[in-house]
């Protein structure tokens, strides 16, 4: 399962593909659609992405801001608390998502260096190091409750 799952409507498959590319050059593993193969379920399996990406980049356009899968995703993702939105030109985003903080992005242009690009990557890691934190505060819990001794008294 990857670091960052990326929700984008079809239509701006090129524009997100640079993106997806500058995330990974950062070292992330990222998942989006393309790398569903001919026969995969793929309601299941982007469910079961989603559910597990520690942080989740919604790309807002003027084409996504009408997805239900994308405004799904993006709820989903804000439930959780890995919600890490970008927008291009200026879309107009659905009113649940307005209230969070969205990364500009309509003059990145690709560049790794530019401020819109370093401000996602910090907003990213900030997701990412929280997710790594609640993983390892759970996992101590979870290993104490799979962990039970029974001990019986032994016939005389």
């Amino acid at each position: 399962m990857a670091d960052i799952f990326v929700s984008y409507s079809r239509s701006d498959k090129a524009r997100v593909a640079p993106l997806v590319a500058a995330l990974e050059a950062q070292g992330w593993s990222v998942w989006w659609d393309p790398e569903i193969t001919p026969g995969d379920e793929f309601d299941a399996l982007i469910g079961a992405e989603l559910e597990s990406a520690r942080a989740v980049v919604v790309v807002w356009s003027p084409l996504s801001v009408d997805s239900r899968w994308v405004k799904g995703e993006a709820r989903d993702a804000a439930d959780r608390g890995v919600l890490v939105p970008v927008r291009f030109e200026n879309a107009r985003l659905p009113i649940d998502v307005r209230a969070i903080h969205t990364t500009e992005l309509d003059g990145w242009a690709g560049n790794r260096e530019s401020v819109p690009f370093k401000a996602l990557c910090v907003a990213l890691e900030a997701k990412l190091k929280l997710s790594a934190r609640k993983t390892a505060a759970q996992t101590p819990k979870e290993m104490r409750a799979a962990v039970a001794i029974c001990v019986l008294p032994l016939p005389t």
